[in-house]
């Protein structure tokens, strides 16, 4: 195969056009061309830096004999001879380097490299530290115990990476700064063997890149990066997919208001940085040529387009008429019968918010029966109830859901916005929730809560009155165990962490307070 066809299949292979292999050579793409189609040959020094671009050796390009380019790319890519030899050779010119050095130069040499070293360990816990935390966190759904395994993992694949990273900095900068003037003699030698034989050639090409070790090394970061650009890759997407739907629920509702309008633009603003992201991580992973100065105008007009409509969305709803009228609404108590389990606790959803009970005792109730109650707008709410649990307890939320699904709330909230109008209420008067039952259920009851919560309790005749303070087990430094409510124990990973308990005084009883440090720390 001539040398011509070779270049043709290479530039293919790399996904260069002639005019792009025609820049990095310094060429005209008429040279280029005139190459390929094996009319003329180019100089020796435009052979060797084809070489070093598709990463072959000057004799596998000259030499007909070699036909299958494909095989001689794969030999040279995977070929750990060169790789070693390159290694070698860096060793060799460094000691020969310090053997010629005055000592005060090497004593120089050296320290510089500890200082750039202990700059790159700063910086690198930094990054790695943030990073971590940062992916960690999309993953904050799981278990204490997982989020501590994925976070100490992406700890130690960030470290990695960026050691990487620190020693391919390290030794080019080394190279750039002490090496490349003990190799200048070399380079000079090298230059007036240009026009040699094609094995000597194909030694000037190997000196070309004395440091082909480092390019392993930068692959496997590369490796890793793109990895970690896949996963982000599938967050964006999905996060993509979420703003489709929402705008398209923006643009339905445009004739309703012009607040939508601006918010139909703001999400578009979104999709198209998000489409933008989209586009640069799959040009990054798949090594397409990215246009930086096409994404800078579109990412700018984007962000001017949703400041612009955050302004108009902010002054759409400063607009709108509030209205507080409870007059609208039909206030009243609705009630839910349950049965007493053990160890069970009967709350309103969302402690903190509606943080207040009552407790009537009704002696004429059964044991273990009890009534809830509480006031919800039963026009368009209905009382209802889940099952949950905390700190092995099992727990009653009574919460207040949709009647017939959120339609005629919709159709009614839709209306008024029409007319610019929003209604809301000013409270719905007593907001706490109220729990009937027997004298005995009660106290079951309270003392389960208190198993949970730190509360305060005001008792008049037959109503007790409760307000829910915080909970009563705290762990200082995040969750790292289990706390077991009922029978006042913990359990947590005793080879990755240990805890102290510890006792905190409040106005409304004794808050336990766990200190669990990883063991490391600890050590």
């Amino acid at each position: 195969m001539k040398f011509g066809d070779k270049l043709y299949e290479l530039r293919k292979k790399n996904g260069y056009s002639q005019e792009e292999l025609a820049e990095k050579l310094g060429v005209s793409r008429q040279s280029v061309s005139k190459w390929e189609s094996n009319t003329t040959y180019p100089e020796t020094d435009k052979i060797i830096q084809i070489a070093n671009l598709f990463d072959c050796s000057m004799d596998d390009l000259i030499n007909d004999k070699v036909d299958d380019v494909e095989s001689t790319l794969r030999k040279n890519k995977n070929n750990v001879q060169n790789i070693w030899n390159s290694l070698l050779d860096f060793i060799t010119d460094t000691v020969n380097m310090f053997s010629k050095m005055k000592f005060s130069e090497g004593f120089k040499c050296i320290v510089e490299m500890i200082i750039l070293s202990l700059l790159l360990a700063l910086v690198g816990h930094i990054i790695t530290g943030i990073a971590s935390e940062v992916i960690a966190g999309i993953f904050s759904f799981l278990k204490a115990s997982h989020m501590n395994i994925l976070r100490e993992t992406l700890r130690s694949i960030f470290n990695l990476i960026w050691f990487i990273i620190a020693i391919i900095t390290i030794i080019y900068a080394f190279k750039i700064r002490y090496l490349n003037n003990y190799q200048k003699p070399k380079e000079k030698e090298s230059n007036n063997t240009k026009n040699s034989t094609s094995s000597d050639s194909n030694t000037i090409t190997n000196n070309e890149r004395p440091f082909e070790f480092l390019s392993t090394l930068a692959q496997i970061v590369i490796v890793f990066i793109k990895v970690i650009a896949f996963f982000i890759l599938m967050g964006v997407v999905f996060t993509t997919i979420g703003l489709v739907v929402g705008l398209v629920v923006m643009l339905f509702h445009i004739p309703v208001h012009v607040l939508f309008i601006w918010a139909s633009l703001l999400l578009l603003a979104g999709i198209v940085v998000a489409i933008q992201i989209i586009i640069l991580l799959i040009d990054f992973i798949f090594d397409k040529k990215i246009k930086l100065l096409t994404n800078v105008i579109v990412f700018v007009s984007c962000v001017v387009l949703a400041g612009i409509s955050i302004g108009m969305i902010t002054l759409s709803i400063s607009n709108l008429e509030i209205i507080r009228d409870n007059s609208i609404f039909n206030i009243k108590t609705e009630e839910i019968a349950l049965d007493y389990k053990d160890n069970l606790v009967v709350e309103a959803n969302g402690v903190g918010t509606h943080n207040k009970q009552k407790y009537i005792i009704d002696n004429n109730m059964e044991d273990n029966k009890i009534i809830v109650s509480r006031n919800v707008d039963s026009k368009y709410f209905k009382l209802d109830t889940y099952d949950s649990e905390m700190d092995k307890l099992p727990v009653i939320k009574v919460t207040e859901t949709y009647k017939d699904g959120a339609k005629e709330f919709y159709e009614f909230f839709i209306k008024n916005l029409k007319d610019n109008k929003v209604y809301t209420f000013d409270e719905y008067g007593e907001d706490s929730l109220v729990i009937k039952a027997n004298e005995a259920t009660v106290n079951k009851l309270r003392d389960n809560l208190k198993k949970l919560y730190l509360v305060e309790e005001k008792t008049n005749n037959n109503e007790i009155d409760v307000t829910i303070h915080q909970s009563k087990v705290h762990f200082k430094y995040g969750l790292e165990g289990e706390y077991n409510g009922i029978d006042d124990t913990i359990t947590y990973d005793e080879d990755d962490y240990t805890c102290k308990r510890e006792i905190e005084a409040t106005p409304y009883g004794d808050r336990i307070i766990y200190i669990c440090n990883d063991v490391e720390e600890e050590d």
